[in-house]
């Protein structure tokens, strides 16, 4: 029903309204206010001379072709009721429209109140108007081709062709299970309102929705911004919404499918099952199990509750929904916490001549296990749904149940369900105060450690690791490293702490074994259970657990590496001070967190004597991470605003850097190392503008490394350190004229080819290999400024710069023994790393 529309006539030469308009514009009482008895006979005898409005006619969503055709040219023949013309006495005659009780609108031309009075919106009365035309252009065409000779069958294939496509224009969206929606669009609203509903027509109507049958993403998303959006509107008229509608909206909302993330799903489904109650739409069966579902994770527990024993008649026994039905009610009772009535219908389905899922006993377990004195029912729960499984239980639903007994603290309960997923139920261990051989060493638990960690329940780790020391049994150091490096990683502060405070423990636990080793006559006698455990919290609830598993050097790398991270630079020194008393043997790793760690704090000398001091004093071998961790200590890498005394003193260091580095012997021990190590060495001395150190280092990395600067590398070096990591208008222009200078030195490498006899036309991959080279050493002496500098002139500079950086067998003599010597690729890394 459009809005009604109110006609008021005004006199030029008087001011006079008459009193049914006055009351219309009151606000509603009791009585209508368009009945009311008007003041004179002239204004009632003004407005019985005016046609009546016709009655709009509602166009229902979801016709068949025909009918939908019939019903626009219904509408089209008929056209908006025509205004009644201006007296002759030079009356004007102005339309409101009334949007709602005490509010008047005054329409602006005789088309708008057409549009309002016909009950079509502006989006219809387009479409009407483009079928009308296709259709009349379509006829004319047809006509013509038929009056034609020989052109019979044309037009009778162009007519079948365009009743073809006026199906498939109509035919609306196709849902995951080929159910059709047919047309998709709500009418019967007009006004400012209607804009809203407007938006959700043209979503509704785009080819691009639930394409293939299959939802997006996006759609999900677009469906309730455009739905919410519309629900004011909508909830004025409910009926106006086709069915259609509804169920291509519970179709979207409802999607849960692989791919597609839906993460509020129930409480869209709420909301939408609350709306078409209201509409008075009646649901499916699947639909009310869905809308109970709904309204329970919303927090009305009790009323889904009751709502599903409501429906024990009519969900509850019919076959197609029976399953779901139970299954649906076991949930709700178990997370309510009636487990009685849980298992009633647990065992209604169960017992039932339906096929059994006994896994529907995994959440009457989680309830019973949350309960201190049902824990024994739990185990009942599990070993009946053992049972029931046989062998097809899987190991995914071991994992579940141990989960479920280690939340609630059952740990014994857990070993015992982890024991029957190894033994298939052949070991019972519970009650007994010590663990028979078979599980009761530490390879055994090792085991599950492993599998609990894997799968993320640290917490649930952490319990077995106490629980099995009670019993006797000390879990072994590399599986509470790998417990500490996945807390460590998380991210957590929680578990920061966690991580930190079993490790500390682990240390004392070392730090006590140290102690007693020192004794002579104990050495032999040493037993981890007979330290000292107190911690002076008797009396006072549970004591701490005091770890016996002895800290390794993993478990101090591990707290390097996240303290250097975290830059807590005191806690990295507390912890080497303890490494000495540990006497554990410090490694590379170890040097090169508290190397970087010292670099961060802006104590790069003593980063440097750090390495110095334990490189030789200690006789620490360092790695190819040690000296990328060096060359990042340079003030060239720390420093934003360059110092040139500092810039000076980068050059000594980078040198010795560099000549530490060949004479060591190490080797790369993987592709990241291998990439980074270069690249920093050659950026480092360029910036601190060692030139002639920066040509030597890579003719010797050549040869050492069988490093070869890549293409992308030498337009970085062209453009700057750290000029390409924003994408602004400036680097972009940067990234562009270091393109241009490494091409313009291509150029001329290959044209002193082609002046020396080469065709220039295909290069080798040798060739190729000595170009980038050549071009790295152009670009370098570009910047130095010394481009025309001749070979001869350069040579005696580089050997000089290669007799400091110790190379200078390798790069001046290029002796093949001392090559050999100092290559840093490993037999099974060289192939790979190349």
């Amino acid at each position: 029903m459009p809005p009604r529309t109110i006609a008021l006539d005004l006199s030029r030469c008087s001011s006079y309204v008459c009193k049914s308009c006055l009351d219309s514009l009151r606000p509603p009482v009791s009585a209508r206010p368009w009945l009311a008895r008007p003041a004179s006979s002239t204004a009632r005898s003004r407005r019985t001379q005016r046609p009546p409005l016709p009655h709009p006619r509602k166009v229902q969503a979801g016709p068949d072709p025909a009918e939908l055709q019939r019903i626009l040219i219904e509408e089209l023949e008929r056209g908006p009721p025509e205004p009644p013309s201006s007296s002759a006495g030079g009356l004007d005659v102005n339309y409101f429209n009334q949007e709602a009780p005490g509010q008047v609108r005054r329409l602006r031309d005789n088309e708008e109140f057409g549009e309002i009075a016909g009950g079509l919106d502006s989006e219809i009365a387009t479409a009407i108007d483009d079928l009308e035309k296709k259709m009349i252009n379509t006829a004319k065409m047809l006509q013509r081709m038929e009056k034609q000779g020989g052109r019979q069958d044309k037009a009778d294939e162009l007519r079948k062709h365009f009743k073809k496509t006026l199906r498939l224009q109509y035919k609306g969206k196709t849902g995951p299970e080929a159910e059709e929606y047919g047309l998709l669009r709500i009418s019967g609203f007009s006004g400012p309102r209607q804009r809203p509903v407007a938006n959700l027509n043209t979503f509704l109507a785009r080819d691009s929705v639930v394409k293939g049958g299959i939802p997006r993403a996006r759609d999900l998303t677009e469906c309730w911004k455009y739905y919410s959006a519309a629900r004011k509107t909508l909830s004025a008229a409910w009926q106006n919404v086709p069915p259609e509608v509804w169920n291509f909206l519970w179709m979207i909302l409802s999607w849960e499918g692989e791919g597609v993330e839906n993460a509020n799903r129930m409480q869209h489904l709420y909301i939408l099952a609350k709306d078409m109650q209201a509409a008075g739409v009646p649901l499916r069966d699947s639909q009310q199990l869905l809308a109970v579902e709904a309204m329970f994770i919303e927090g009305w527990e009790e009323e889904a509750i009751e709502a599903w024993k409501k429906a024990v008649v009519t969900l509850g026994s019919k076959p197609e929904t029976f399953t779901d039905y139970w299954e649906l009610g076991v949930r709700m009772c178990c997370l309510h916490g009636d487990t009685e009535r849980a298992q009633r219908a647990a065992e209604t389905l169960l017992k039932s001549a339906h096929p059994p899922n006994a896994r529907i006993l995994i959440p009457i377990i989680r309830a019973l296990a949350a309960k201190e004195a049902a824990v024994a029912q739990a185990w009942e729960a599990y070993s009946d749904m053992r049972t029931l499984l046989g062998e097809s239980m899987t190991i995914e639903d071991y994992d579940e149940v141990i989960a479920v007994f280690l939340t609630s603290d059952c740990v014994e309960y857990a070993l015992q369900a982890f024991v029957d997923m190894m033994f298939s139920g052949a070991i019972d261990i519970r009650g007994r105060t010590r663990l028979p051989l078979a599980v009761g060493n530490h390879f055994f638990i090792g085991k599950w450690l492993k599998r609990l960690i894997g799968v993320g329940d640290l917490e649930g780790a952490y319990k077995v690791v106490v629980y099995v020391q009670r019993m006797g049994i000390t879990a072994s150091p590399i599986q509470l490293n790998g417990l500490i490096g996945a807390w460590l990683r998380s991210g957590s502060a929680e578990n920061f702490e966690k991580a930190d405070a079993l490790a500390w423990n682990m240390i004392r636990a070392r730090l006590e074994y140290v102690k007693l080793r020192q004794r002579r006559d104990v050495v032999q006698f040493y037993d981890p259970y007979k330290l000292d455990t107190t911690d002076g919290s008797e009396g006072e609830g549970e004591p701490e657990f005091i770890c016996h598993s002895k800290a390794t050097a993993e478990t101090f790398s591990l707290l390097a590496e996240n303290y250097c991270s975290r830059r807590l630079h005191g806690r990295l020194q507390e912890l080497f001070e303890v490494l000495k008393q540990a006497e554990i043997g410090p490694t590379s790793f170890l040097m090169n967190q508290l190397i970087r760690s010292y670099s961060q704090n802006g104590e790069a000398d003593e980063a440097v004597n750090l390495y110095q001091t334990m490189a030789k004093e200690q006789n620490i071998s360092p790695d190819g991470h040690t000296f990328l961790t060096l060359f990042n200590s340079l003030s060239v890498n720390r420093l934003i605003q360059r110092d040139p005394d500092l810039t000076k003193k980068d050059i000594d260091s980078a040198r010795r850097f560099f000549r530490d580095m060949i004479q060591t012997e190490w080797s790369f021990d993987s592709a990241d190392i291998f990439a980074q190590l270069p690249r920093t060495i050659l950026f480092s001395m360029l910036k601190a503008k060692d030139f002639r150190g920066t040509i030597v280092a890579a003719r010797a990395m050549k040869e050492l490394f069988a490093f070869h600067p890549p293409e992308a590398l030498l337009v970085e070096l062209a453009t700057g350190a750290g000029s390409l990591q924003v994408r602004t208008k400036r680097n972009m222009e940067r990234l562009v004229a270091g393109r241009r200078t490494i091409e313009t030195l291509m150029k001329k490498h290959r044209m002193g080819l082609i002046a020396a006899g080469h065709p220039g036309v295909e290069m080798t991959e040798e060739e190729k290999l000595a170009e980038l080279h050549d071009v790295l050493e152009r670009l370098v002496l570009l910047k130095a400024g010394g481009q025309n500098v001749t070979r001869e002139e350069l040579q005696p500079l580089l050997e000089v710069a290669a007799q400091e950086m110790g190379v200078y067998d390798i790069v001046v003599k290029r002796d093949a023994d001392q090559i050999a010597k100092h290559k840093k690729l490993s037999k099974l890394m060289g192939g790979a790393l190349v």
